[in-house]
């Protein structure tokens, strides 16, 4: 895989808000460009949060998706396993590990970066992606 071609976009958030607007409106406009988002998830009860979230987010609306780890055509999947159920080319990682790459096919990988302080493990994961040569860039 030519890893020059996958792009990291780093959400620069400083609260929840934040990062819950950020992620709702990746969601939406995948869905709407009926373009595959995998959601990855450190653990279940922030599954079940999320999952509550896109059920009620818009408020006017929400956004139709699936909690899975087998294979489906859903358009928007959250999962707390490595696994890619809908083949998506987009993930939006909320897991402090790097999303390992490796015949999963991602060309776009959405993270969020903490505005108050750089922690380490926010450090080793983008030296990670550094290291794999993929671009890097910042997005509010």
């Amino acid at each position: 895989m030519n890893h020059k071609h996958i792009c990291i976009i780093l959400f620069q958030v400083s609260n929840n808000r934040e990062k819950l607007n950020a992620m709702i409106r990746i969601a939406q406009e995948s869905f709407n460009k009926k373009n595959p988002l995998l959601i990855r998830l450190p653990h279940q009860k922030a599954l079940e949060y999320v999952d509550t979230l896109l059920w009620r987010s818009p408020k006017d609306s929400f956004l139709p998706h699936v909690v899975t780890d087998n294979p489906c055509q859903d358009l928007i999947v959250l999962t707390t396993s490595e696994t890619n159920p809908n083949q998506a080319h987009t993930i939006f990682n909320l897991c402090v590990h790097p999303v390992l790459n490796e015949d999963l096919f991602f060309t776009r990988i959405y993270e969020f970066e903490n505005n108050k302080k750089k922690d380490a493990l926010d450090q080793k994961r983008y030296q990670r992606y550094r290291s794999q040569g993929y671009s890097i860039h910042l997005s509010s």
